[in-house]
């Protein structure tokens, strides 16, 4: 059976019928209906945790792809940290000085991307605190099942 026979995740073809390609987890965020969705749930989640911080950030392509809606649904600031140190712009970190701030991603794996994160923002802003993850899509995280290892792991709260 080739690509093209398989039968698609609901999420992986447009209103029109046209099958969107990429990853798993990114496919659902190129459909601007479950992207949507993702946007509302992680806003109502994060809404009614008791939680202060100034900022969310994130990394790469998908962070990008929901952050900026969160954020501004949240009211707070948006901090970009680039994956690729090689890129257009000679800076690491884009965004402003933030006392606290939580990471949204997708999910966790290996836990390098928020390793890299907080990496980076501490190295800018010395004085800052992570004060956790949330992923959300769940799902796909490595600590779903077990959020209390992230602390022990990654040195942070599973949101």
């Amino acid at each position: 059976m080739n690509v093209l026979q398989q039968k698609l995740d609901d999420h992986r073809r447009t209103d029109d019928g046209r099958v969107i390609q990429g990853a798993s987890h990114t496919s659902r965020l190129l459909n601007h209906k479950y992207r949507n969705k993702i946007i509302m749930q992680t806003y109502v989640d994060l809404k009614n945790k008791d939680l202060e911080f100034d900022a969310i950030a994130c990394c790469g392509i998908s962070g990008l792809m929901v952050v900026p809606q969160i954020a501004e649904l949240l009211k707070k600031n948006i901090i970009v940290i680039r994956k690729d140190l090689n890129g257009y712009s000679s800076f690491n970190i884009e965004g402003p000085y933030t006392n606290k701030y939580i990471i949204v991603d997708d999910l966790i794996c290996s836990g390098n991307t928020v390793k890299t994160i907080i990496k980076q923002i501490k190295s800018e802003f010395y004085k800052s605190k992570c004060l956790g993850i949330y992923c959300y899509m769940p799902e796909e995280s490595a600590y779903r099942n077990h959020p209390e290892l992230c602390k022990k792991d990654l040195g942070i709260d599973y949101l």
